[in-house]
């Protein structure tokens, strides 16, 4: 009988985390930063990233940005938007050199409605990478 009430309890557990999961996908966009890297055969720093929606727009866009942390403060050092059409689009952007310290990738998208207006934003922030 308990390994009943168990198989019951994890059928349920997993029938709400699909339930939740179907919501997140039905939202239908996201955003995602990767954590920067170093070239050290072209002497830069890199960031990149994307985003993506459920649905095809006429217009999508990503903006990336370097962002470093001086002290207990983080400052946007460069960044680049890319713009596409369907359901994702990429990003780059990147420094030259690395100057010492903690790096993180941003990444902020939206998309373009049918009344021309900028829906669906979603951002990412990447894990830090050291110099």
């Amino acid at each position: 009988m308990k390994n009943g009430r168990y198989i019951a309890a994890t059928a349920l557990a997993l029938l709400a985390f699909a339930a939740l999961a179907g919501q997140a996908l039905a939202a239908g966009y996201s955003a995602r930063a990767l954590r920067p890297s170093y070239d050290s055969s072209a002497l830069e720093l890199s960031g990149s990233g994307a985003y993506r929606t459920a649905a095809v727009h006429s217009e999508l866009r990503v903006t990336v940005c370097l962002s470093k942390r001086f002290g207990t403060q983080t400052f946007t050092v460069r960044c680049s938007t890319a713009t596409g059409s369907g359901r994702r689009v990429k990003g780059q952007v990147s420094v030259p050199g690395c100057v010492r310290g903690t790096w993180r990738t941003t990444a902020t998208g939206e998309a373009l409605n049918r009344r021309g207006e900028w829906v669906h934003q979603a951002s990412s922030t990447s894990r830090p990478f050291h110099c």
